[in-house]
């Protein structure tokens, strides 16, 4: 069977959900398509998401399209939930990127298209709501052009008549004689150039290949439209889903299989959903999980059909696996070899925030519950604070807090209250240090020995771990141990997390009647922390690359706030209408700018950030390029 994992993914509101319930609907899962603002919607399930009328977390749901097995993600709009679009993306074959037509292109619809075009994700754009009054799809394509890609393709063109009161609308398929369809698609190949330059006869297979070829590659985009809640355009872009995407085909007979998603259900059951790259997952097998090199039997296994979990003894390369209530697996995990995949490095979390119970009797009950919210997303990266056991969380942004507080409240039961959000700092080195700790040593209790090198590294380079002893000195698993208690070390930090730092490990020793694991796991961290706290750190703050557009006419106030801001204009562009800043700035300094925007622009300005690197607090102009 031919089979393909496709994702929806779209700004906010730009209505992938209600595609997702057009595909349900004309592949006969569902008698009618369901309605967001009603909270009818299969992806939707979540009853939080029914009243807010918005995806929250990301859901799978399979259907066919005549021959073709389609395994669809409808993934987040809104940026504080991009950890969950981020973690769906390796797992795809292509995505439909919707665009609302009344919005055009927005920030989050530059952030989703700039991951799928570093990875190389083939991707089909669906213009949507061309009913809406307003409308200018010649103004969409050009912010395309400027903003994402010029190599989209029209395979449609709109035309719009226009009456007294109203407006009606006819969608027309395209035609390759038409010749700039024709010339756009052989620029794109030199054997079709070469054909056309000896003027051989050019076939619409011919065309189509083309398309497909580059499109997979992400080179060339095919551009489709309609009103998914009139269900006006749904079967076309149905059809292209099957036409211009291709499975991945893997010959290796090895198993490899892909954590992606894992969550709890109301019967408190963990769902683990699993993309198999090659191989078969096969039921009540021993199965080796990559991480930790531990053996598992797959003791109860579904896959998606027609809308449904169902019970199987086997899933195929290319398909979604579900594996229940398995406690050694997480996201991210690899299930047998690890796939070779497109580069995906994951955004983090920038901001953090402390969280009560209400009454304070109930934290018992408040920290099972985020122990599950922890495991469906990792991200969160619950943490106590071991001086004032406050509770902490890690976040996105502040309606990811708002959605939090009540999904802990509908799904748990459990009332909280949060502190504002704070700008999560990290720590590095001063100065390179050398620790050592022996064995026998007066304030050593643990039967360990373990002497480490830190060693600051240049902004934006992370964090690395390095070992100078050999197996033949220090076996694998007490090794094993010495980096997980350096990793938490660093994790932990004086203040914050360390970061820009490596750490060698350089000298052990041990008692073979009576050292363990865990004598080195504790001591490593130990280690960590006494040479941190010995050389002293420096406090760094994350810094954002930025890009401001805004209407000519403010650039006097809006300038003003940037240097208010103290943030690094780098460059100033003017179109006919807008002016676009790029630079960078400190997230504390602008993450209320939006808003501020917002007033100085009457609505019509946008700020988009992204993480830069960490740099050290108050020095974002000490370097050598600036």
């Amino acid at each position: 069977m031919n089979i393909l994992n496709i994702g929806i993914m779209a700004h906010v509101d730009a209505g992938k959900t209600t595609v997702t319930e057009g595909f349900l609907y004309h592949s006969g899962i569902k008698n009618s398509m369901g309605n967001v603002d009603n909270g009818t919607t299969t992806t939707d399930s979540m009853e939080l998401e029914k009243k807010r009328g918005m995806t929250i977390r990301s859901a799978t749901v399979s259907f066919m399209i005549g021959e073709i097995k389609i395994n669809l993600i409808d993934t987040p709009g809104h940026m504080d939930f991009i950890a969950e679009v981020e973690r769906s993306l390796s797992v795809l074959d292509g995505v439909i990127l919707v665009i609302s037509a009344r919005e055009g292109v927005q920030p989050q619809t530059r952030a989703i298209f700039n991951k799928l075009k570093q990875m190389k994700i083939p991707v089909i754009f669906f213009v949507n709501k061309i009913d809406r009054i307003g409308v200018n799809l010649e103004e969409i394509y050009q912010q395309m052009r400027q903003q994402l890609t010029e190599n989209f393709l029209l395979m449609q063109k709109v035309i719009y008549q226009y009456g007294a009161a109203e407006q009606s609308f006819e969608i027309i398929e395209k035609s390759y004689d038409e010749p700039d369809m024709a010339e756009q698609i052989i620029l794109h190949s030199e054997k079709l150039l070469d054909k056309y330059m000896k003027e051989e006869m050019i076939t619409a297979d011919d065309y189509e290949k083309v398309i497909r070829s580059r499109n997979r590659y992400g080179k060339l985009y095919p551009v489709y439209h309609g009103t998914a809640l009139w269900d006006i355009g749904i079967t076309k872009l149905m059809e292209a889903i099957g036409k211009w995407f291709v499975p991945r085909i893997c010959n290796n007979k090895d198993l490899s299989a892909y954590v992606y998603k894992v969550l709890f259900d109301e019967h408190k059951h963990k769902l683990i959903f699993l993309r198999v790259f090659s191989g078969e997952l096969v039921l009540r097998e021993h199965i080796l999980v990559e991480r930790d090199q531990q053996e598992m039997v797959v003791r109860n296994l579904f896959g998606l059909e027609n809308g449904k979990l169902v019970p199987k003894n086997k899933v195929q390369d290319g398909d979604v696996a579900v594996i229940t209530d398995a406690r050694e697996l997480v996201c991210g995990d690899w299930i047998g070899g690890r796939t070779k995949l497109a580069l995906n490095k994951q955004t983090e979390p920038l901001l953090q925030v402390g969280i009560r119970p209400i009454p304070a009797a109930a934290r018992r009950e408040l920290l099972e519950a985020l122990q599950i919210l922890t495991i469906e997303d990792p991200y969160l990266d619950l943490n106590i604070d071991e001086e004032t056991e406050e509770i902490k969380l890690k976040l996105f942004g502040n309606l990811q807090k708002e959605i939090l507080q009540a999904l802990l409240l509908e799904r748990f039961h459990l009332e909280t209250e949060f502190d504002s959000a704070i700008t999560v700092k990290k720590d590095k080195p001063i100065d390179q240090i050398t620790c050592i700790v022996p064995i026998n040593s007066p304030s050593n209790l643990l039967r360990a020995g373990v002497g480490l090198t830190l060693e600051p590294l240049e902004e934006g380079s992370g964090f690395f771990y390095e070992t100078q002893v050999s197996y033949g000195d220090l076996t694998k698993s007490f090794q094993n141990g010495v980096k997980e208690g350096v990793e938490k070390g660093i994790r932990k930090g004086l203040r914050g997390e360390v970061v820009d730092t490596k750490v060698t490990f350089l000298y052990s020793d041990y008692c073979s009647v009576t050292s363990t694991p865990a004598d080195f796991r504790k001591l490593a961290e130990k280690v960590v922390y006494q040479a941190l706290n010995s050389i002293g750190v420096k406090t760094m703050e994350p810094v954002m690359n930025f890009i401001l557009t805004a209407p000519q006419g403010c650039e006097k106030k809006i300038m003003t706030e940037l240097v208010r801001m103290n943030a690094l204009m780098e460059e100033t562009k003017y179109t006919q209408t807008e002016m676009i800043i790029t630079g960078k700035v400190t997230l504390e300094a602008s993450k209320d700018f939006s808003v501020v925007l917002f007033t100085l622009t009457e609505g019509r300005g946008i700020f988009e950030t992204s993480f830069w690197q960490y740099r050290e607090e108050g020095k974002l102009y000490n370097s050598e390029k600036y």
